[in-house]
Parts: structure tokens; C-alpha cells; sequence
């Protein structure tokens, strides 16, 4: 019997999130879905920055005053943002909300904290399962969360009996195999210029993409406005028409990998290497430039005279 492929998209984590499924029957996979939507559900009630029922803004209310318990997602999301902030000496920090409600790119829950926060602020207690501010600061967990959302949703999947699956949550995307040796999906790159615009990178057999970045989509540069990616020390600055994508075994690390490489650049070659992650950047002249391995990872021929550094 051929594989049933279904495929299902809903709207989640502040993207649309689309879950494929290969399975014997078209009910396995269908069940494989309705879990996967459950888990990513879950993690986006728990750590959306936007809602203010959500655990997060719970814990950027509360956590300056008081330890405030958590659930295991919120748990394990925190745990991997301060993993990151010491893996990158910093550059990688989950406090910058406020400099992002500041440029109009987050919406302000509440009146911003009077002074700048800094990941050695937040404290967590793995026994009690909670966590502490030693001053009042705003974590915005939203990338590393859409990564771990889809890790948990490829968890779910491989619960059932399926052959293959791809969860893809607006550029964060992880892939599925049971055995060895089944096909595996191709990926593309949207270009940081033109939405219409795709390049065909390879396949993704295993393990998790992302890709995040700034985007002019057609503007001119005198209007490409502010970047999201922020560096803690230096703030904000103007958006450039490039895209970081990072290929790692998780999706949560692909995630939070393409802010270390979007602001190390070539630097962060150790950090990648240590961390069995490639990446590629499009830069503002429309060049693609990938980490040594990128190319061999997502099972394409390097190109001729491709750059071979990110």
C-alpha cells in the first residue's frame, strides 16, 4: 500500500504552521496531525509575549517580585534561551523586548521596565521548577518558542505510526523519517528581496531548519525601517534585505542560532561547528555565502565558485 499524504495549516506561534504527514492510511495521519496541533497549541498559550493570559506575560509581571512556577514547555524554552546567552558570550540575549517595544516592533504589555534587563538576570530553579527576576525585565521568548513548538510537535507525530513528516512554522521546519532511506522533502529559501521569489536550497532527510533575518520585499532602502535582530549591546539599527538560515539536529537550535550567526557572522563558525549546525546567509547584494558543510547537509552539490563562509 502507498503512502497517504496529508496536509493541514493553521494559524499559530504569529505564522501559519503546516503539518505534512506520510502514513499507510489517511486516519493515522490524520491523528498524527490533530497531536501535532495540540502540542504547538499548547507551547503558544504558554509563551506568547502578545497574550496576557499567557505564562510568559505571567512571568514578566510577576517574576522581579516573586519565584513564579512554570510548566515544563516555559521551563525548557528558559532553560534553552540561557543556554544560547552563554553560548554566544551574550550576543544572544531574550531581554531585548523592551528595546523592540521601544522601535515599535513588539506591542508594550505594560509600562517598559525602568532599566535595561540582561539575561544573568533571570534565574531559574530546575528543582522547584521556577523562575526569578533579580530586577524587572521582559522576556520575549518568540522565535526559540516556535522552534521548540515544532520539536514538540515532531514528538508527537512520531508517537503514531506514520512513514514521514515535515512541520513547518513560517521558516522554522523540521523533518520526520522512521527508517532511513525514504525520500525527504525539498526546502526552499524566500528571497529577502521579492516574497515571490524562491531558491531551491536541497532536501531536508532529518533534523530542522530555520531561517530568520530582515526583509525589504520590494522597499526601497530608505524605507526598509528597523531590524528585529538586535544586538544587545549596540541596539537597534536599520533593517538590510539579508536572511540568516541555520540547518541543526533541533529546530529550537536552528532558531536560535540564526541570531548568534546574524550578529557574529563569520565569528560564529566555532559556535556552529561545536553544535553540529551549517548556515547560509543572503546578503544585502543578493550573494548567497554558506558555512563549510551547508551544501553537503541539505544533500546539494556545492556550487562553483559558491563563497564558503556565512
Amino acid at each position: 500500500m502507498s503512502d497517504q499524504r496529508v496536509r493541514r495549516v493553521r494559524p499559530l506561534l504569529g505564522t501559519y504552521v503546516q503539518v505534512e504527514v506520510c502514513a499507510t492510511d489517511t486516519a493515522s495521519a490524520g491523528r498524527a496531525i490533530e497531536a501535532a496541533f495540540q502540542r504547538l497549541e499548547a507551547v503558544h498559550r504558554s509563551l506568547s509575549f502578545h497574550s496576557p493570559d499567557s505564562e510568559l506575560s505571567r512571568v514578566n509581571r510577576e517574576a522581579h517580585r516573586r519565584p513564579v512556577a512554570v510548566c515544563p514547555d516555559t521551563l525548557a524554552v528558559l532553560r534553552q534561551a540561557l543556554y544560547l546567552s552563554r553560548a554566544s558570550g551574550g550576543r544572544f540575549d531574550p531581554c531585548i523586548a523592551p528595546q523592540l517595544v521601544r522601535a515599535a516592533l513588539l506591542p508594550a504589555p505594560a509600562p517598559l521596565p525602568e532599566t535595561p534587563g540582561h539575561w544573568s538576570c533571570v534565574h531559574l530553579d530546575e528543582d522547584a521548577r521556577t523562575v526569578r527576576f533579580s530586577q524587572p525585565l521582559w522576556l520575549d521568548l518568540g522565535g526559540l518558542a516556535k522552534g521548540y513548538a515544532v520539536d514538540a510537535a515532531i514528538e508527537a507525530i512520531a508517537a503514531h505510526p506514520v512513514e514521514r513528516a515535515l512541520v513547518n512554522a513560517g521558516g522554522d521546519m523540521r523533518a520526520y523519517r522512521r527508517t532511513p532511506g525514504q525520500p525527504g522533502f525539498p526546502v526552499s529559501l524566500r528571497s529577502p528581496f521579492d516574497a515571490r521569489e524562491t531558491l531551491a536550497l536541497g532536501i531536508l532527510e532529518d533534523g530542522a531548519l530555520a531561517t530568520s533575518g530582515e526583509a525589504l520585499l520590494g522597499r526601497p532602502k530608505k524605507e526598509a525601517g528597523l531590524s528585529p535582530l538586535v544586538d544587545p549591546a549596540l541596539g537597534i539599527r536599520p533593517a538590510q534585505a539579508r536572511s540568516i538560515t541555520v540547518l541543526a539536529p533541533s529546530c529550537w537550535l536552528a532558531d536560535g542560532m540564526t541570531k548568534i550567526v546574524g550578529l557574529l557572522g563569520q565569528s560564529s563558525q566555532p559556535i556552529l561547528e561545536q553544535h553540529g549546525c551549517h548556515a547560509a546567509i543572503i546578503d544585502p547584494e543578493g550573494e548567497l555565502h554558506a558555512s563549510p558543510g551547508f551544501w553537503q547537509a541539505i544533500h546539494r552539490p556545492t556550487p562553483e565558485r559558491a563563497p564558503t563562509h556565512a
